[in-house]
């Protein structure tokens, strides 16, 4: 059996935990030192003065209130350049800071935090940009466009002000524009996310154009934006001289001068100058390939002569596009015949050739090359080449045993003339 004090005494407990458990007042006086911590640090906290925007670049007066007399107060300030701490004595209530020009020359947030004994207040501040200064600098690429009225380009700017922060945003920007014939025109972007752009699109006329930018009265310099002709139309080949090229032999040295029309796009726009044309052909040698740069929307290259008759049919390329038709080049037989005389010796065939003479009685130039093959009954023996000076050869073609019948078979630009030995 349990004692009445016993019970009381139990039911006094169950109280108490109950009241701690949800945070009521209890007879301890738990819940009211709660309540009167709560009131106290209320009003211990520091109160933070500060305009909420300001302009960047100016000092930035901040009043600390709430501390004690005499009290030393820590302010901390916080911004896109850093972190500045300050530090000021309490004077009737309140202390007084100056942000300086170091940190709020840069536009964006400060965050402001004070302390004094155990107190803490926080505040902050939005700087904001100046006008724009000049010059407003126009950033174009790409700087070549196709003049075919699709091509695109594009320019940016990031207007600034004094501190170097780009001015807010929404502010409108006008981009100007000259044409390569000089017709000017505008139009209008804004400043997002701390710059402003503007297509540019081509037009069908190829030249030098300019671009600019302003903002207000605030501008600066323009920048170039060349438009250039498209792949050409199927252009011509023609020799430089017709003349010369009527006349020029099978002699391995004339050198004979073509050219193309005048490359122009679809819209009469001339090919800008050092564009490539690659010119191909087969001649009685066999294929070639060379290339050619364009002036003034023209290609020209001279072609060797080649050692033997026959013709060229000469044909180019640019950019993808073909000429219209071949050209074809002929190219006689400069020398009639050929005179050699031949004979057997311990090292091979020793054989003499010319006087050759081209059609009309002149020698054939110097250098001009002479191919000797020597042939027996086993197959080829020998072969040597030189070069004529005035038109004779003496040449020495080393062979192996020979077995006869011997052939022996001389080539110059083409004209042939065969001995057979033993």
């Amino acid at each position: 059996m349990t004692r009445p004090g016993t019970r009381r005494t139990a039911g006094m407990m169950v109280a108490l935990s109950l009241g701690l458990a949800i945070g009521l007042a209890t007879e301890s006086g738990t819940g009211f030192r709660a309540d009167a911590r709560a009131d106290q640090d209320a009003a211990a906290a520091l109160v933070l003065q500060v305009a909420p925007t300001a302009p960047a670049g100016v000092e930035l007066p901040v009043t600390v209130a709430g501390a004690a007399d005499g009290a030393p107060v820590q302010l901390v300030a916080v911004g896109s350049l850093g972190q500045l701490v300050l530090t000021a004595v309490s004077r009737d209530g309140t202390a007084d800071f100056r942000l300086p020009v170091a940190l709020t020359r840069s536009a964006g947030s400060v965050t402001l935090v004070a302390s004094s004994a155990g107190s803490i207040g926080r505040g902050t501040a939005e700087l904001t940009p100046g006008d724009a200064v000049g010059p407003v600098q126009a950033v174009v690429g790409a700087r070549s466009i196709v003049a075919d009225a699709a091509d695109m380009s594009m320019v940016v700017t990031i207007p600034v002000d004094a501190w170097g922060n780009s001015i807010a945003e929404g502010s409108p920007v006008l981009v100007s524009r000259e044409n390569p014939v000089g017709v000017q025109s505008s139009s209008g972007a804004v400043v997002s996310h701390l710059l402003a752009f503007q297509e540019l699109y081509s037009g069908t006329l190829a030249g030098r154009g300019l671009v600019w930018v302003a903002t207000g009265p605030v501008t600066g310099p323009s920048v170039s934006l060349d438009e250039v002709a498209g792949p050409p139309l199927p252009f011509s080949l023609e020799p430089v001289e017709p003349v010369l090229a009527a006349k020029a032999g099978a002699d391995g040295q004339t050198l004979v001068p073509i050219r193309t029309s005048v490359l122009r796009d679809r819209y009469g726009n001339v090919e800008p100058d050092g564009t490539q044309v690659t010119v191909e052909w087969t001649g009685p040698e066999g294929a070639g390939r060379t290339t050619a740069a364009t002036i003034s929307g023209v290609a020209q290259l001279s072609l060797q002569a080649p050692a033997m008759p026959g013709a060229f049919q000469i044909t180019g390329f640019c950019r993808g596009v073909h000429s219209a038709s071949a050209l074809t080049l002929p190219f006689a037989a400069t020398v009639g015949t050929v005179k050699m005389s031949a004979r057997l010796v311990d090292a091979g065939v020793f054989v003499s050739i010319g006087p050759v003479n081209r059609f009309g009685g002149t020698f054939v130039p110097d250098g001009t090359t002479a191919r000797v093959s020597v042939a027996d009954a086993d197959g080829e023996a020998g072969f040597a080449s030189a070069g004529l000076v005035d038109g004779l050869l003496d040449i020495l073609v080393a062979t192996r045993p020979l077995v006869s019948p011997v052939t022996v078979t001389v080539s110059v630009l083409g004209a042939e003339d065969v001995e057979t030995l033993r």
